[in-house]
């Protein structure tokens, strides 16, 4: 198959995909959720809803998916959380393509618990577009805000904004989504889970729904599942904990072009923090 065929075929797939291409992060518990990651918190909120690493403490993971099967589309993130100055600094890089198209993101975010039953995020990222034999790259900035409250110690409810200043690419066509989510999480005896979220993405007519679950079936082992709409997209993961690491594999698969699966490895210093 020759670079140009290539490149086409890849552009056609990320037409058919343009919301999600990049949306999410390739860590692997989001993945598993299929994208009810609204009220996440700790070190598995790094790339998603900014407020939620509020709660983390001192950690760093590495995430790869393979979009469709196909390393042309697979997605690569790090991440590193840093509770200082009274909140938690996140710094972050996604890449996401091939070498004839590839987009990346660089990001900084800074997450604080504003009250007992509040924490609040913001995430400020640079984005670059980089296509084969293009003279000039495209980029622009963006930014991302979250809050996360817990009213009763079962019921979490979150939201968050993507790209809130409706930033595009200079120099491409490529856009770049704006997004609003919003959720809730129910936690239940034996500390299983289940997240129910909608959002609105610019890209997208109508409203995208998402479930996800979280058995915890040992203090250090939990298998994950989600289902999404728009469209229709199943996901199963695990995650499991040794000595401070995590590791944590998921697939996710689209009813019209297949699966992704993913994989990251993650290191917490401590436990993430609980809601005080």
């Amino acid at each position: 198959m020759t670079s140009t065929i290539k490149l086409i075929i890849i552009i056609l797939l990320l037409a058919i995909t343009p919301a999600t291409a990049q949306d999410w992060s390739s860590y692997a518990y989001g993945e598993a959720l299929c994208g009810a990651v609204s009220c996440l918190t700790g070190s598995d909120a790094a790339g998603l809803n900014p407020a939620g690493t509020a709660l983390a403490d001192w950690s760093a993971g590495i995430g790869y998916n393979d979009r469709f099967m196909m390393k042309e589309l697979s997605q690569k993130s790090a991440w590193i959380t840093m509770p200082v100055l009274g909140g938690v600094f996140t710094p972050e890089f996604n890449y996401y393509g091939f070498s004839l198209f590839n987009t990346s993101k660089a990001s900084l975010g800074y997450a604080k618990q504003l009250s007992k039953t509040i924490c609040a995020g913001i995430n400020l990222n640079y984005h670059n577009v980089h296509i084969d034999d293009s003279p000039t790259n495209a980029n622009t900035m963006s930014g991302d805000f979250g809050i996360i409250c817990r009213p009763t110690k079962s019921l979490t409810l979150g939201t968050y904004i993507r790209n809130i200043s409706n930033s595009q690419y200079s120099g491409s066509d490529t856009i770049l989504p704006a997004q609003i989510q919003v959720g809730a999480a129910y936690s239940f005896y034996g500390g299983h889970v289940i997240c129910i979220d909608i959002d609105r993405n610019s890209l997208i007519h109508g409203i995208t729904a998402h479930i996800g679950i979280i058995c915890q079936l040992r203090d250090n082992f939990r298998i994950l599942a989600g289902v999404s709409t728009q469209p229709i997209t199943v996901g199963v993961g695990s995650e499991f904990e040794f000595k401070g690491f995590a590791l944590q594999f998921a697939a996710r698969r689209n009813q019209y072009l297949g699966w992704i699966p993913a994989v990251s490895v993650c290191w917490r210093r401590g436990a993430d923090k609980d809601w005080k």
